[in-house]
């Protein structure tokens, strides 16, 4: 396809399309396909949880999270580990993704900028903890479907006081 000016455009991605890869990136978490999930980023792709919901720069305030593919990995590697005894007895999670809209979409790249609400349930021994937010997710189109070169999640109770945060959320 080509627009007014000539270049090449990329189709914009369906909304259900979008839906479906932003609920398989939930299930993945949730039954700790942690390989599978750390697939659908970017070579240079990140995972950043910021403080506030204003901050628009991981580099000049504190994140909760603002972590590239190694560092996820690293996180990965932990969470499988013998020793992690924090995990001992594994959590239990349940995301719940709502709301998916598409804010942005690029017709020369094909990056879009995709917004979800969502709710996390985790169950560890015998806690339960919530989490709620919002997911900004920057993907880009790949072998027919998309990866992800940024995820964004902005937590409501992100200043709350919390027990350590191992999970991706």
């Amino acid at each position: 396809m080509k627009s007014a000016t000539g270049a090449a455009t990329v189709r914009k991605p369906n909304l259900p399309d979008l839906e479906q890869f932003l609920y398989r990136e939930a299930m993945l978490l949730d039954r700790k396909l942690w390989d599978e999930w750390l697939g659908l980023f970017t070579d240079d792709g990140c995972y950043w949880v910021p403080l506030f919901f204003e901050q628009s720069d991981p580099m000049e305030h504190t994140s909760l999270f603002y972590e590239d593919r190694v560092l996820m990995q690293m996180r990965i590697d932990r969470l499988r580990h013998p020793r992690a005894f924090s995990q001992e007895t594994p959590s239990l999670t349940s995301h719940v993704v709502a709301g998916v809209m598409l804010e942005q979409f690029d017709e020369t790249s094909g990056e879009c900028i995709v917004r979800s609400s969502f709710h996390l349930l985790e169950f560890h021994g015998e806690e339960h903890r919530i989490f709620g937010g919002f997911a900004t997710f920057t993907l880009v189109p790949a072998d027919g479907s998309f990866k992800i070169k940024l995820k964004r999640v902005d937590l409501i109770n992100a200043g709350g006081m919390h027990e350590p945060l191992q999970l991706f959320i």
